[in-house]
């Protein structure tokens, strides 16, 4: 297929308004804004799978080559997360393959590879980012697997809470931190590009809640409302 084909196929599937939204924001102008979310530390986490099936291990320069067949095209950035000096944890397949991965940091970090701002974290408090899962395993439970083994191991070195942003486009992250327990710190990060090289960023807080609808009824709620539909009027 030919690249102008291959161009047209893709402002086929995303319409022509989102592949000009697509167009301005690479090469143009962008303004995102992130949600900062915080979990803490003490909340249960129920998982379904355990590391027999998927260990975990720590992300070291030897473990380099595992990342060939699912993370190949982010191999430089993970180069360049080891030379800060950022922790991660990834789980193995069958293979031996990298099949997620999960980066830490234990003070306020500066994203130097996508916001390119500061994001700021209160003392006690770790940072969890760039997390991603090969699609064959999304669905899996190593998700909860992985973060279960995270927030267990700096629980156990006196840490309190976990932080992380989500851009408020991504409706499927917000849904997955709100399922695990985070809520809002009430302060949003508005991050600004212009002409792929100007970078600045603004720090709003709020006070209304912004994801209550992504959370789930509780029963009592819904058991109460049910109650009030059956009962005859006055």
């Amino acid at each position: 297929m030919s690249r102008l084909s291959t161009l047209l196929e893709k402002i086929r599937r995303k319409g022509l308004r989102d592949s000009l939204r697509v167009l301005r924001e690479r090469y143009f102008y962008y303004h995102w804004e992130l949600l900062s979310v915080e979990r803490s530390l003490a909340l249960p986490v129920p998982c379904p799978v355990t590391t027999r099936r998927w260990p975990q291990v720590p992300i070291d320069r030897a473990l380099l080559p595992a990342f060939d067949k699912y993370f190949a095209a982010q191999l430089p950035a993970i180069r360049g997360l080891l030379d800060k000096g950022c922790r991660g944890n990834a789980h193995l397949d069958a293979d031996g393959n990298v099949m997620l991965m999960i980066w830490i940091n234990e003070r306020d970090y500066y994203d130097d590879q996508l916001y390119r701002c500061w994001i700021r974290i209160p003392p006690g408090c770790i940072y969890q980012f760039a997390g991603e899962c090969a699609l064959p395993y999304r669905g899996t439970g190593v998700v909860v697997l992985a973060q279960k083994l995270i927030w267990e191991h700096y629980r156990e070195r006196g840490f309190k809470a976990t932080r992380a942003v989500v851009n408020v486009r991504n409706e499927a992250a917000l849904k997955l931190h709100v399922r695990m327990g985070f809520t809002e710190v009430g302060e949003s990060i508005h991050v600004y590009c212009l002409l792929r090289c100007l970078h600045f960023h603004r720090r709003v807080p709020y006070h209304q809640p912004r994801l209550l609808h992504l959370r789930k009824p509780q029963l009592s709620t819904r058991a109460q409302t049910s109650a009030d539909s059956r009962k005859e009027p006055l």
